[in-house]
C-alpha cells in the first residue's frame, strides 16, 4: 500500500512539473504590445509617427505568430510577421505608397540617373548583406505605375530571400520584402568554388520569353508583358512570367537550367 502511494505521489509530482514547464513556456511568449514595439524598432519608426497600427495573433506553418501592420504619416506601409515564442522577425514587407511619389510631379521617362550596380549596392547595404555572401542576385530595370524602377532580388547563403524595388531616378527604396526561407540545402548553393545559381541559368531571359510565346502561338508584338523574372521554386531556379494578349492572361514557369515549361496557365482577364 505504501509503495502504491509512493508511485501515485511520483506521478502527481511529474504531472505538476510538466504543468509548470508548460506554464513557463506560455509565459515566455511575447505580448501583442511587445510584438508591435519590436516591429517599430526594426523599422526605425517612433510611435508618434504612426497613423495606424494593429497586431493580430495567428498561426503560420504550425507556429504562433503576430501579424503586425502599421502605416506612417508619410504614406509608408509596414507588415511584419513576428514569432510569438521568442519575438524573432520572420518576415518584413515595406511599401512606400505610390500616391506619395506622384505628388512630386511628373517623372521623366528618359535615361535613368541610377545604374544597376548602384541599385544593387543600395539593396545590399540596406539588407546589411555583403555581395560575397550572396550566391544569386538579379537586377532588372522595369516600369511600375509609370515609374522606372529597378527590381533587385537576391538570396543569402543561409536561405534568406530579399526583394527590392528602387527608384531608377533618385535611388530611393520604394518597397522591400524579406523572407527567411526554410528549405534545406540553402547553405550549399556554391559548388566547386563557383555559384550553383549561375550554373542553373543556362537559359537566357530571351530564350524563356521565346519559349512562352511559342507555347501560346503568339508573337512578341501581340502581347503586353507584365512580368518576367528569375526566382526559386521548390529549390530550383525558374523564370516566372506573365503577359496579356487580347482578353487572355498567360502565366508560366520555365526551368532556368533546361528550358522546360514546368507550369502554364491561361485565363480570361475578367476572371
Amino acid at each position: 500500500m505504501k509503495k502504491r502511494y509512493a508511485v501515485m505521489g511520483s506521478g502527481l509530482a511529474a504531472g505538476a512539473l510538466c504543468m509548470a514547464m508548460a506554464m513557463n513556456v506560455m509565459a515566455a511568449e511575447i505580448t501583442k504590445e511587445q510584438a508591435q514595439q519590436k516591429a517599430l524598432e526594426n523599422a526605425g519608426v517612433k510611435e508618434a509617427q504612426v497613423a495606424f497600427i494593429r497586431a493580430e495573433l495567428d498561426w503560420e506553418d504550425g507556429r504562433k505568430v503576430y501579424d503586425v501592420e502599421f502605416f506612417t504619416e508619410d504614406y509608408k506601409e509596414y507588415d511584419y510577421e513576428i514569432s510569438a515564442a521568442d519575438g524573432s522577425i520572420l518576415s518584413v514587407d515595406y511599401d512606400a505608397e505610390t500616391a506619395f511619389y506622384f505628388e512630386r510631379g511628373n517623372r521623366s521617362n528618359g535615361d535613368v540617373s541610377v545604374t544597376s550596380d548602384q541599385a544593387r549596392t543600395t539593396a545590399l547595404d540596406h539588407a546589411g548583406v555583403k555581395e560575397e555572401d550572396v550566391p544569386f542576385i538579379h537586377v532588372k530595370l522595369d516600369y511600375d505605375d509609370g515609374l522606372q524602377v529597378y527590381d533587385v532580388e537576391f538570396y543569402t547563403e543561409d536561405g534568406k530571400e530579399y526583394d527590392y524595388e528602387i527608384d531608377a531616378q533618385s535611388g530611393t527604396i520604394l518597397s522591400w520584402d524579406y523572407d527567411a526561407e526554410q528549405f534545406s540545402g540553402a547553405g550549399s548553393r556554391r559548388e566547386n568554388g563557383g555559384s550553383r545559381a549561375a550554373a542553373e541559368t543556362s537559359v537566357t531571359e530571351e530564350q524563356a520569353r521565346a519559349k512562352a510565346l511559342e507555347q501560346a502561338g503568339l508573337k512578341d508584338s501581340q502581347v503586353t508583358w507584365r512580368k518576367l523574372k528569375l526566382d526559386y521554386d521548390d529549390r530550383r531556379l525558374v523564370y516566372e512570367g506573365e503577359f496579356i494578349s487580347g482578353h487572355l492572361e498567360y502565366e508560366f514557369e520555365i526551368d532556368a537550367a533546361s528550358g522546360t515549361l514546368v507550369d502554364w496557365d491561361v485565363e480570361s482577364i475578367y476572371d
